[in-house]
């Protein structure tokens, strides 16, 4: 993981004051070792960049080990420095060493290949930049004093808390109506979330601006096999990228549509590489993944689960709920739910000349996003009811209040489907759907091993947003991508799933006499084809939620959530998983308890195997 500050002082402060500047400095040196989270013996970077003279400063630490200079993540001299997240193409990276933030290309920066947030800083002036897709996230404060920017937003809450975060109603609702950030707001008051394909610059002219890419879309665009083409090359490039220097190449494997879309370009990249699947022997995932990586040529291996039996002889999954809040929250900066749990951030991270992971999130961007869900033809209300009802799904354990609070925040994506569904169903889930989750649980992955994400390459995402509307529709494009790259596995089944332009019949325009051959694998014969101990209902578990999320005597979610409707669903039979993971991940994060340097001793609780 990379973090950085970037720090300058108001044009009202007079230049030659420097205390300002120094107290900003040491606030973020103090926030800094409350929130990182790994270790300092695991730290291999901590670079501090101060002008003599001037208004700027900014910090830089990590604890990766990059092997390519595209993962250096900091170029700097006297009279200029630049810092970034994740991974930047080579041409950007040789741009970079001959500009400055006064003199920077904005097109090259947008338009840039991989998929990187990035901080410039000259002694007068701090810009930074965020991707099509914000995935690597920017966050900023104002301060009577200082404009600070940076890609921690827990950073910027404990240093204007004074070390102590305060946190957002508005941002915590959004949590839980999702059960993962989706709306600009985040959960740490004062703390702003920077828009998509953005630059904020601080500078003599301003002590902030905010400008965007003004991607203008084609509607001329007709051709959908020479788009592909194009992607599909731009695939295979990127892969290239990520894979260079690496001694282990590894791809995760399910039944969906992402995933193949990744063994198929690494596979067309010429790429050495083998897949495995996670789950249970019976797993639906695992027999398509056999079959996709078996007509690929692929080696292909399973990932159990550790199963063990319980004092009555039951076939058993032991879960640590505080110990997976803990590291989720540590690791993602208290924004991420335990329904995903991540690795102890106090591991060593992983270097990609050991080992690369590729995995299919994001995928959905080539896919059309929300806009894969409409029908040829969408209307406005079409378009508001996939937004809401994919952003709202929790609606009914809020307070009224809160939930208004919500929407109101992400108000200008539901006017905007008024006035073009498509357009506005595919960005929602470019910047606040796969951008808002990415920032969060894959920044917090690359705390211990480094971003590979081969579907959200900047570079496509923003060709995407040039194409006109229809051709967004269907995933037609992501079909004749996987065509190009790899034809033998396109029409292979998927698991209880299809494309989308054929999943109500046979489309008249792609092979509808073999439609009945790529029927969904259903596997009804296997009640653990499916089985995922997380989303499974267990009641002790839901117990244990119930408690932890109720039994506080204050608490922030308690002016947030219908404690009655949230006790009816820990009692039901038709259990919620992801939205009771986002109660209990929340309570966790109010209780401050995240902020631990080390883990809690946790409870135990046994989940029963379905036979």
């Amino acid at each position: 993981m990379r973090l950085f500050v970037g720090i300058r002082v108001k044009n009202d402060v007079p230049r030659s004051e420097r205390g300002p500047l120094r107290d900003a400095v040491r606030a973020a040196y103090a926030a800094l070792g409350a929130v990182q989270p790994w270790p300092e013996e695991n730290t291999t970077q901590d670079l501090r960049w101060v002008p003599s003279e001037g208004r700027v400063a900014t910090i830089f630490r990590s604890n990766e080990e990059p092997p390519i200079r595209e993962r250096d993540g900091w170029i700097g001299n006297k009279a200029r420095c630049w810092s970034w997240t994740g991974i930047m193409g080579g041409d950007l990276h040789a741009r970079l060493r001959s500009s400055t933030a006064a003199t920077a290309d904005d097109e090259a920066i947008w338009s840039g290949i991989g998929s990187f947030a990035l901080l410039g800083a000259t002694p007068d002036a701090l810009v930074a930049y965020t991707n099509q897709h914000r995935s690597e996230s920017v966050y900023w404060i104002s301060t009577p004093t200082a404009v600070v920017v940076s890609n921690s937003a827990a950073l910027l809450a404990t240093m204007r808390g004074n070390g102590t975060p305060e946190y957002s109603r508005v941002g915590t609702a959004a949590f839980l109506m999702h059960g993962l950030p989706f709306a600009d707001a985040t959960p740490f008051e004062g703390v702003r979330t920077l828009d998509a394909a953005a630059k904020l610059s601080s500078d003599e002219r301003t002590d902030l601006r905010i400008t965007y890419d003004e991607v203008e879309q084609d509607d001329s665009a007709a051709d959908v096999s020479a788009t592909a083409e194009t992607i599909a090359q731009g695939l295979v490039d990127y892969a290239k990228v990520l894979a260079s220097g690496s001694g282990e190449v590894a791809a995760a494997i399910t039944g969906g549509k992402d995933s193949r879309l990744v063994v198929s370009t690494l596979h067309a990249a010429g790429i050495d590489f083998s897949t495995y699947t996670n789950g249970l022997p019976e797993s639906g995932e695992a027999a398509v993944g056999t079959t996709v990586t078996g007509a690929l040529g692929v080696e292909h291996k399973l990932v159990t689960p550790p199963v063990r039996r319980s004092a009555g002889g039951a076939a058993i999954i032991e879960a640590k709920p505080e110990l997976q809040a803990w590291t989720t929250l540590r690791s993602t900066g208290g924004m991420g739910n335990a329904f995903t749990m991540l690795p102890d951030p106090s591991r060593p991270h992983l270097s990609t000349t050991r080992k690369t992971n590729f995995g299919g999130q994001g995928g959905e961007i080539i896919r059309g996003g929300f806009a894969r869900e409409l029908g040829e033809t969408p209307s406005s209300s079409d378009a508001v009811s996939a937004l809401t009802s994919r952003w709202f799904n929790n609606k009914d354990l809020l307070t009224p209040l809160a939930a208004e609070a919500v929407r109101a925040d992400i108000q200008g994506y539901l006017d905007f489907a008024d006035r073009d569904p498509v357009r506005a169903t595919f960005l929602a889930y470019v910047t606040n759907r796969t951008g808002r989750w990415l920032a969060t649980m894959r920044h917090g992955e690359s705390v211990t091993s480094s971003h590979t994400t081969l579907l959200i390459n900047n570079q496509m995402v923003r060709l995407l947003r040039t194409l006109p509307s229809r051709m967004l529709l269907g995933e037609r494009i992501a079909h004749e991508v996987m065509a190009t790259l790899a034809p033998e596995v396109v029409d292979l089944p998927f698991f209880r799933d299809r494309w989308a332009f054929e999943k109500k019949g046979p489309d008249p325009m792609y092979k509808p006499e073999s439609w009945d051959d790529r029927a969904p694998y259903s596997a009804h014969d296997q009640p653990r084809a499916g089985y995922n101990w997380r989303s499974a209902y267990n009641k002790p578990l839901a117990s244990y939620f119930k408690e932890f999320v109720l039994s506080q005597e204050k608490s922030l979610l308690f002016d947030l959530i219908d404690r009655t409707a949230v006790a009816e669903m820990f009692d039901g039979k038709r259990y919620r998983a992801p939205a009771a993971w986002a109660l209990f991940s929340s309570q966790f994060m109010a209780d401050g308890r995240w902020l631990e340097a080390s883990a809690p001793s946790a409870a135990t609780i046994e989940i029963e195997i379905p036979a």
